[in-house]
């Protein structure tokens, strides 16, 4: 297995010493570099609209309102977008988005990861560093269903191998579950690693709906063929002070510069949720890379992540503000391509970009939240989702309940759209900024001169029939939300 040498300067400071400019500037050194060498075209910046929405999404999890898109599209100032960038991670849905993200990655198969959510939510708030939170949930004790730390295990389901699977995914970016019942056979693991970390929660789940501290060292699996005592996936034999619990022992393991894989996972599964890949070929599976994948940028960004105290906000800001992260993308990207990939939106983004697109909040009983259509369009598109919270296979099945379903039917009709009979009804505007209205709250852009040609010829028709002007514009927002461009962060 891998050994891995992290420079450990100020580890654990409040405020790491580069800033996220500096930061930025660093990851664009070391990918261009790394683009030369392999004979990449330069990458092409994206325009304006083109961050706007895909900073949106990806800080918040929904789209700008039209005021916000109009104002950012508006200013001509050079630090728009770092200023953008910042606003929106002082924004409390930055937190609340984060923390669904994470929540899923620490129990992608859970049974509700209400309370463990709710308590990420508060910590990513603060800024808490992220070796902290970690610990946090490491050493967790306490009633499982209440909001806290503890709610990580109510999660994944409190048992020791469970418990074990979930902490070498989700935190060391490694898949030990498959090393359970027999030798891993991809990857160098053995039987003993798996159950050697699944020994350190040995009686955590004794009391139903409570996390305990169990001060065993030693676990038998369920065929009971050995006995197995508690070790680290990597590095030396672990030491048990009297009175410090395993699972304590084990949390300050996991934020050592011994161990090769926590830092490095997080800045790995971070950059996949801002850039739609992660920095090497895969984010579960980190014991697999060579050296010299890793030593690419990996090791190092995870290096500045530890010995800036693991600071969560930081990372995100210094990413994106760099150019590899404003690149252009594309439908179609190679390996180690300078492109980024187009997305499918998530099903909450889906839901978020809808209630902002139709201002449902201004009328909450039309919110697919609260809706029995709501529910169900909900639950089939969360059953595409794949094994990361940004893998969702979307396509014909999410268009047509997007296209059929009553939530887009009624609110893109004259009757009941709110957004719709807002924009139409104005008296003040005119077709052209009808237009770009619904084209900002649909898209967050204005539209192109081909765009504009096309629709105003629709709405333009009959010029003498207001009620057919009308009905124009209720076609065009129709189909605009059930485009492909709705539905991906670009």
């Amino acid at each position: 297995m891998l050994s891995l040498t992290i420079l450990t300067i100020g580890l654990g400071a409040a405020n790491p010493k580069e800033s996220p400019a500096d930061l930025a500037a660093w990851i664009d050194a070391r990918l261009e570099a790394t683009w030369r060498a392999k004979g990449l075209p330069p990458r092409e910046v994206a325009g304006d609209e083109v961050f706007l929405r895909r900073a949106y999404l990806e800080l918040t999890g929904t789209i700008p309102s039209v005021a916000e898109a109009r104002d950012f599209l508006d200013s001509t100032s050079a630090g728009k977008r770092e200023r953008l960038v910042q606003g929106l991670l002082d924004d409390k849905r930055f937190a609340e988005h984060t923390a669904g993200l994470w929540a899923r990655t620490l129990a992608p198969a859970g049974n509700t990861r209400r309370p463990l959510e709710a308590w990420l939510r508060d910590e990513f708030r603060k800024n808490t560093p992220f070796d902290q939170v970690a610990r946090s949930v490491l050493t967790a004790t306490g009633d499982s269903t209440a909001a806290g730390p503890a709610g990580f295990y109510f999660a994944v389901g409190n048992s020791p191998e469970r418990v074990a699977e979930a902490v070498g995914r989700g935190l060391l970016g490694v898949r030990l579950g498959c090393a359970q019942c027999h030798n891993h056979p991809l990857a160098g693991w053995k039987r003993e690693d798996f159950w050697g970390l699944a020994a350190f929660f040995a009686g955590t789940g004794m009391v139903p709906g409570r996390v305990n501290d169990g001060f065993t060292t030693k676990i038998t699996p369920p065929d009971g063929t050995k006995e197995y005592e508690a070790k680290f996936p990597e590095g030396p034999a672990p030491e048990f002070p009297a009175g410090r619990s395993p699972r304590a022992v084990l949390a300050d393991w996991l934020t050592t510069p011994e161990n090769p894989y926590f830092a490095a996972n997080v800045v790995n599964r971070v950059w996949q949720d801002l850039c739609g890949t992660g920095l090497v070929s895969t984010v579960d599976d980190l014991d697999t890379l060579t050296a010299e994948e890793r030593k690419q940028i990996l090791d190092e960004l995870a290096g500045k992540f530890a010995a800036g105290g693991y600071n969560l906000r930081w990372l995100v800001e210094g990413i994106c503000l760099s150019k590899a992260y404003q690149r252009v993308s594309s439908a179609a990207v190679e390996p180690g391509s300078a492109r980024r990939p187009l997305r499918t939106l998530s099903p909450d983004q889906v839901f978020a970009a809808l209630d902002q697109a139709l201002s449902l909040k201004k009328g909450r009983s039309l919110s697919p939240r609260y809706t029995p259509e709501g529910a169900t369009l909900k639950a089939q598109l969360e059953a595409a989702r794949g094994v990361t919270p940004t893998d969702f296979r979307a396509g014909i099945p999410q268009a047509l309940l997007l296209m059929n379903g009553s939530i887009v039917t009624q609110a893109t009709t004259l009757e009941a759209g709110m957004t719709l009979r807002a924009v139409v009804d104005a008296p003040f505007l005119k077709d052209t900024e009808k237009l770009d209205t619904l084209f900002l709250a649909a898209y967050s852009r204005l539209p192109r001169a081909d765009e504009r040609e096309r629709c105003l010829k629709a709405v333009r028709a009959k010029p003498d029939d207001l009620e057919a002007n009308r009905q124009a514009f209720a076609n065009i927002f129709w189909a605009m939300l059930n485009s492909p461009e709705f539905v991906l962060c670009p």
